[in-house]
């Protein structure tokens, strides 16, 4: 068969899929960590607000949907922006061949660009619900700040 005649072949297409599956992983461990940072950083900046809205009579509840909100347009937009960037490279890798390879060592002359959308619209859905989800260890925080101590904070 095939397979057993070109095995070399196979195994590196195998472990390219597991190179994507590892990259893809810690991109996505990345962008958490980068959320939980940027929103533990616009609470502690927003600590005097916090404590008036709980002055005010909002719930802690109330409070952390604000901030999920915020995050989620965050994501929302970078990963607006990002499908925007690598679709306008793809297509002009798949219709101008920018990038090229040595035939002699990849058996092709050009880096070869395939649309699987139904792959491309799992991994947004998954980076968007894997991310937001994290959203909720730096929101924890927010039940931990007084109204009193945060507006004496300045």
């Amino acid at each position: 068969t095939a397979d057993n005649k070109y095995f070399q072949i196979f195994e590196w297409l195998q472990m390219l899929d597991r190179n994507v599956a590892i990259f893809l992983v810690l991109i996505l461990f990345v962008a958490s960590f980068n959320m939980v940072s940027f929103l533990l950083i616009l609470i502690m900046e927003r600590t005097n607000m916090i404590g008036v809205l709980k002055g005010l009579g909002a719930t802690d509840l109330t409070v952390r949907r604000i901030f999920s909100w915020n995050g989620m347009r965050l994501i929302a937009k970078g990963m607006l922006w990002g499908n925007v960037i690598a679709g306008g490279l793809g297509l002009l890798q798949s219709q101008f061949h920018i990038i090229p390879l040595d035939a002699a060592s990849y058996y092709m002359h050009y880096v070869p660009i395939y649309w699987d959308w139904w792959a491309i619209v799992l991994v947004n859905i998954l980076t968007f619900v894997v991310v937001n989800l994290t959203l909720f260890i730096p929101t924890t925080v927010i039940i931990n700040i007084r109204p009193i101590a945060a507006i004496k904070f300045d």
